[in-house]
């Protein structure tokens, strides 16, 4: 996205509204007068909510209390400046009247294979709507001499610094919608505001067919099948989508898979039984992968990193074949905060040469495989491919049974043990002790949703840091822990953060889901 865009995503965002209520779509919507072949476009499906909107995300705590660290006095103070960039307080419907706009219908904006960005604005009153933009563009750009030129059949009124100068701010009107563009975009406004038929949205069969399929959403973006966007991408085209509530904010990803048809299958969800009820119950992580790991084995360098993927290649052992063809789907995994994490120090470092992410976070997990008798000849492999990337694996036994404990030069790494036809891994060695001895029996074999999910419980997560011994804060405690503390509290409103991903006849959908737990603002209704 270019600098240009930043108009046109903060009106997109801005304007999310209508949640569960999705627009209908019609031949006269403003589909039909955005472009087919454009390099991405966003749509808002109404102005008329954006206030509540507006004032829900005031009501954020954790908004009020990063506004202060920006330089604004609190979260009221930030959505002002947004209101005075954007020139108009979308806040009060009677300001988007008196600013020309009907606060009912759509926005939208497009990016052109060029890199260039224009508006489309639901016009009420064009008079009012020169005005506006015409303060606009003394305001910003000093821009105030009026001018008008003609292209093809349309008018498009243009603002200069003054008279035979270049245009900054140019906008035209067709059929009750407004054009707007700035600098090199003035001299097509009159193509976008005269598409063909068969140039117009409305008539993309990708996108009408992605927006049937869809949740109901406030906002969507869509890059079709050939966008310059997509490049370096696996999809073929992105149906993106965001809502935003009282209760969550959620982001979906919609797009056909162009890439390597293992990794599609990677994530098909596949029939498992749910081991997650052997995970510790004081996990703030958990997450399930159900789909084909054997179609990892085309990314697993990408999986691995350079480092071990240089070590594994050289001891001659090979993941895809030991590890990923014997895998089946059902992998279950989780992160529990340490009894003692070492909270003076601060931030962690994520260079595992000098921070054990363990001593933070500590992982259990259960990996189902095709045969049991796989499970010690494959860890006997890695034990003796580990000391290539500076780790130990030894064969021990705890309690009667078989395990592979891992050190490197940080302390305790991922442990390993067979548990019938499960491979339990886990750091520390305590917390595979646990897997071995839960008795929790499996839910039945079933397809889940998606091939891959994963959940983080933040009060959870907040409620362990906040029952943190005293010598987990070091000599630092007495300031360091109420500052945290503060912290926690200040974001007390953001519950839980959900990550899915799935594939289904060639199209995969990705999802993060934000949920919240706000109370309405006084005197106003929440959407």
């Amino acid at each position: 996205m270019t600098r240009r865009l930043w108009l046109a995503l903060v009106l997109a965002l801005a304007g999310c509204s209508r949640c569960g209520k999705q627009a209908e779509v019609s031949s006269g919507g403003i589909e039909h007068v955005l472009p087919r072949g454009a390099l991405a476009v966003v749509v808002v499906p109404s102005l008329q909510v954006f206030g509540g909107k507006l004032t829900l995300l005031e009501q954020l705590k954790v908004a009020g209390f990063i506004a202060p660290l920006q330089g604004f006095a609190n979260a009221k103070g930030f959505a002002d400046e947004v209101v005075r960039q954007l020139g108009v307080d979308l806040r009060d419907p009677r300001a988007i009247e008196q600013a020309g706009l009907d606060p009912s219908r759509a926005l939208g904006a497009a990016v052109l294979l060029s890199g260039d960005v224009y508006l489309v604005l639901p016009v009420k009153d064009a008079s009012a709507l020169h005005a506006r933009l015409e303060g606009i563009s003394v305001n910003r750009f000093g821009a105030g001499a009026g001018a008008q030129q003609q292209q093809g059949a349309v008018t498009v009124k243009t603002f200069s610094t003054q008279q035979g100068q270049p245009a900054r701010l140019g906008y035209a009107l067709a059929n009750g919608w407004a054009f707007v563009g700035r600098d090199d975009m003035i001299a097509k406004l009159g193509q976008a505001a005269s598409l063909t038929e068969t140039d117009r949205l409305d008539k993309d069969a990708e996108l009408a067919a992605a927006r049937k399929g869809a949740p109901a959403h406030d906002l969507y973006l869509w890059a079709g099948s050939g966008s310059l966007a997509l490049q370096g991408t696996p999809l073929l085209n992105a149906f993106v989508t965001l809502s935003l509530s009282a209760t969550a904010v959620e982001a979906r990803v919609v797009g056909q898979w162009k890439d390597k048809p293992e990794l599609l299958a990677a994530l098909t969800a596949q029939p498992a039984k749910d081991h997650s009820t052997a995970l510790p119950a004081d996990a703030f992580l958990v997450g399930r992968y159900a789909g084909d790991a054997k179609g990892l084995g085309v990314v697993s360098g990408q999986l691995l990193g350079p480092h071990l993927a240089r070590a594994f290649e050289q001891g001659g052992f090979q993941l895809k074949a030991e590890v990923l063809d014997k895998v089946v789907p059902g992998t279950v995994f989780s992160l529990s905060l340490a009894d003692r994490p070492p909270m003076d120090r601060g931030v962690p470092s994520f260079d595992l040469r000098q921070t054990n992410p363990f001593a933070y976070a500590h992982l259990a997990g259960l990996a189902p495989v095709a045969s049991p008798e796989v499970i010690m000849p494959v860890l006997e492999k890695v034990a003796a491919v580990a000391p290539r990337f500076g780790a130990r694996l030894e064969k021990q036994q705890r309690e009667g049974k078989d395990l592979y404990f891992t050190t490197w030069s940080q302390g305790q790494g991922v442990h390993f043990a067979p548990k019938g036809s499960l491979v339990a891994f886990a750091s520390p060695v305590q917390r595979l002790d646990a897997l071995l001895a839960s008795a929790a029996v499996p839910a039945p074999e079933a397809t889940p949703a998606s091939a891959l999910s994963v959940t983080v419980d933040l009060t959870k997560l907040a409620d362990s840091v906040r029952a943190l011994p005293e010598s987990a804060w070091g000599l630092g405690g007495f300031a360091l822990k109420p500052t945290t503390v503060r912290w926690l509290d200040a974001t007390d409103d953001l519950k839980q953060v959900s990550l899915t991903a799935s594939a289904k006849d060639g199209t995969v959908t990705a999802a993060v889901k934000l949920s919240l737990a706000l109370a309405a603002p006084t005197g106003a209704k929440v959407p």
